[in-house]
């Protein structure tokens, strides 16, 4: 289980690296050692969930497809699982609809993508104030992306409410390429939107 463990947080390491192949080869190794171990549901899970982090990165939709099914499956019996390891425990229906979501959006179909995003955000929760406002900035721009300007503007306004004092390189990030999206776009809310944004950085917001 430890070397699993291991593993798993290899894929997300080596992706982060775009070393694909060596992610694909972590995600195999952690299945035959799953399957040899005898491991529970969620162990599993979380090696579908990887295993539809590698395939959206190379592009291979049916891939994602089927691994996102699996990691569906597992959902629905990891109830049965007489012991939850703790490195584990975090996964549930979140990460597959995030994951889900990710895979459209890198499929460039971003309407089908907005309803697993919206999904994600909401089983998320706002405990963890960082994180929550970065995945609405990023169900914002995929938004923006549909073409629900309103919406769009609506969610990254909320976001901005949010997250004064923040501290967070990735959330600016993508409050920044949501401004430069928005001010493409030739409409007083998405100018206002933009111009907000502007203000919000200007006095040290993120």
């Amino acid at each position: 289980m430890l070397q699993i463990s291991v593993l798993e947080t290899l894929v997300l390491l080596a992706l982060k690296a775009q070393r694909s192949w060596e992610a694909a080869g972590a995600v195999e190794n952690a299945h035959r050692l799953a399957t040899r171990a005898g491991a529970g549901h969620t162990v599993h899970l979380v090696i579908a969930l990887r295993e539809a982090n590698v395939a959206t990165r190379l592009g291979d939709l049916s891939g994602a497809r089927r691994a996102l099914s699996r990691a569906v499956h597992h959902l629905g019996r990891a109830d049965s699982d007489c012991e939850v390891l703790k490195w584990a425990a975090f996964v549930g229906p979140f990460e597959i609809d995030y994951a889900t979501a990710d895979m459209y959006v890198q499929a460039r179909q971003p309407k089908r993508a907005v309803p697993f995003l919206r999904a994600a955000v909401r089983g998320f929760g706002g405990d963890l104030a960082r994180n929550s406002a970065s995945y609405r900035a990023k169900l914002a721009a995929v938004l923006l992306d549909a073409g629900e300007v309103e919406e769009a503007c609506a969610e990254m306004s909320a976001v901005l409410e949010v997250c004064i004092g923040i501290r967070s390189p990735k959330l600016l990030g993508r409050i920044l390429e949501f401004q430069r999206m928005v001010m493409k776009i030739d409409s007083a809310e998405a100018r206002e939107c933009g111009d907000r944004i502007g203000e919000s950085v200007s006095e040290g917001l993120a």
